[in-house]
């Protein structure tokens, strides 16, 4: 039996649903906890969905969705991440979600990177948080209502255990043929290295990173984790802009971070790195209270 099928409608007084699909990896998970706190802590009553809507989504369950968006009057929010363009069931999701809702259900897709425009999202009720230069411009050239704000995982920065120092380099490297992000970008630092963030919890990820100097990522989330807790973290390219723009975007000018694209630039890099003192929370609010702020007024 699925959740839809075990579910009764979700509470519709409350002020907004989040709607997140499941079957990520730890990043993802991440990034759910992380806009629910900051939705509760902004104080917005929030509903983070048991499955239902996703599963309604994805079947075609369109009595189920016009039943539960004809009694529910709040806010529609959807989690962040690098799935826009690039991941087809996180696009259904949103885009069977928002043609169901009304005029009067204003949405909200936390920080995302995006390799292409859905058309979904071309609504004056949907407002997109880019969380990369690259990104935004792309979604508003097609004609998306967008923000820039920096991924949400950094607002977890607080509750991430911080162990500066160590000694050596992990490596935190994508599993070959694992997602549509995998690329041959043929950097190997010649360390231990483990696809952390594909499946091991958050807590079991912060333990191997604990006595490490240096942590080398091309898991976007493997690199803001590592950097939370005030390692020197050098990113490594994927197979779109995601993680070159962002770190251009928010981590350039931050010590202790870096990007390479290039084997002969990795050694040079390393020693140019200090030990980073960056509030990851704060800057990640620095941008996006304002653009909730317009969000809630609707603007």
């Amino acid at each position: 039996m699925t959740l839809l099928q075990q579910s009764k409608l979700p509470p519709t007084s409350v002020d907004a649903f989040l709607i997140w699909p499941r079957g990520g990896n730890t990043g993802d998970l991440l990034i759910a906890d992380a806009c629910e706190k900051f939705l509760r802590e902004r104080g917005i009553d929030v509903w983070r969905s048991d499955g239902s809507i996703e599963d309604a989504a994805i079947s075609g369950a369109t009595d189920y969705l016009g039943d539960l968006f004809g009694s529910f009057r709040g806010m529609l929010m959807f989690p962040g991440g690098g799935n826009i363009g690039i991941y087809p069931d996180n696009a259904a999701i949103r885009a069977a979600v928002i043609a169901h809702s009304g005029a009067h259900h204003r949405c909200l897709v936390f920080p995302q990177s995006a390799l292409g425009p859905e058309p979904a999202l071309v609504q004056s009720r949907v407002t997109v948080w880019c969380r990369d230069a690259v990104s935004k411009a792309l979604l508003e050239a097609a004609g998306t209502r967008t923000a820039l704000v920096p991924d949400i995982a950094l607002y977890m920065d607080d509750v991430i255990q911080k162990t500066p120092r160590g000694s050596g380099i992990f490596y935190i490297k994508r599993t070959r043929g694992g997602d549509a992000e995998t690329i041959e970008h043929h950097i190997e630092p010649g360390c231990e290295s483990a696809d952390l963030t594909r499946s091991q919890p958050l807590e079991q990820i912060i333990a191997v990173l604990a006595p490490y100097e240096f942590v080398i990522s091309d898991r976007l989330h493997g690199g803001l984790i590592a950097a939370m807790m005030r390692k020197k973290v050098v990113l490594l390219p994927v197979g779109y802009h995601k993680i070159r723009s962002f770190y251009e975007t928010w981590l350039k000018s931050i010590p202790g971070t870096a990007f390479v694209g290039r084997q002969e630039e990795l050694m040079s890099v390393l020693s140019t790195l200090h030990w980073p003192g960056t509030d990851f929370k704060s800057l990640f609010l620095e941008h996006a209270e304002p653009a909730f702020d317009q969000f809630l007024l609707g603007k």
